[in-house]
């Protein structure tokens, strides 16, 4: 995409968020996605901008980097107040693509600055949710029969609640990285989780990590791991993370 349709994108970006906010209820900071829009945007290298619509009619952004004969599809989602390029997620939607996986990096609904610090996210997890599905769909009408999930963060906890509310999604996998609690409300579902976190992770990430290890006993081809030169939400830790999912992603396509 050159750049100059890049920066066309952003326009027609913010008025799709504009109408999205009058057409339909978001509690997600509309401005702030904005911005973010007009920051990654002008300057992607992996991959197009597209603009994805929710059953009740929120638009958001999102990146999708399709792979000539694809192994499989992603659907990626990060962690609070930030964008679907950011840091680890941007890493690994890069590093999967080259892997031969077709990627799409969701933005997630965002609160303001200061309101960054989990508890107040709760609110937001019904529209996560809806942004999930509506991630899935358009990675099914590109061909896509079954996706796996790439979570962190927060992004992982808003992955949870997209599966614990649709089990019966076209999921086939889940890679949760740094994911807080214990994920004990999937019901039947049987797809393989593998649980990444930072062996200096957070003490609610780190602490119910055996609990979680339990249920994956019953999951086959589940897997956990606490990566050694993780720190909190694994930072430090970004080779480790790139090699493992791509590793469990390469077990479980097989």
């Amino acid at each position: 995409m050159s750049a100059a349709l890049r920066y066309f994108f952003v326009g027609v970006l913010a008025a799709a968020l504009s109408a999205g906010a009058a057409q339909a209820q978001t509690r997600s900071d509309v401005a702030r996605e904005k911005r973010w829009a007009e920051q990654i945007v002008p300057g992607l290298m992996v991959g197009d901008a597209v603009t994805l619509r929710t059953g009740d009619g929120i638009s958001f952004l999102a990146l999708y980097a399709p792979a000539e004969r694809a192994r499989g599809a992603v659907l990626l989602t990060h962690g609070p107040g930030l964008h679907p390029d950011h840091g680890i997620t941007g890493e690994l939607r890069g590093h999967l693509a080259d892997r031969g996986y077709s990627t799409l990096s969701l933005q997630m609904p965002v609160l303001a600055a200061e309101n960054d610090d989990g508890p107040a996210y709760r609110e937001l997890m019904p529209e996560a949710s809806r942004r999930i599905a509506a991630g899935v769909r358009f990675l099914q009408d590109k061909g896509a029969p079954r996706i796996v999930l790439v979570s962190h963060a927060m992004g992982s906890g808003m992955a949870y609640e997209y599966l614990r509310h649709n089990r019966a999604a076209p999921v086939f996998g889940w890679a949760a990285l740094s994911f807080y609690g214990v994920f004990d409300e999937l019901g039947a579902t049987s797809f393989p989780i593998f649980d990444l976190y930072g062996a200096g992770d957070y003490r609610g990430i780190r602490g119910p990590a055996g609990e979680r290890a339990q249920i994956l006993r019953s999951r086959p081809g589940s897997k956990q791991l606490a990566a050694a030169d993780g720190g909190r939400f694994l930072a430090g830790g970004e080779k480790t993370v790139l090699r493992e999912v791509a590793a469990f992603l390469d077990a479980i396509t097989k």
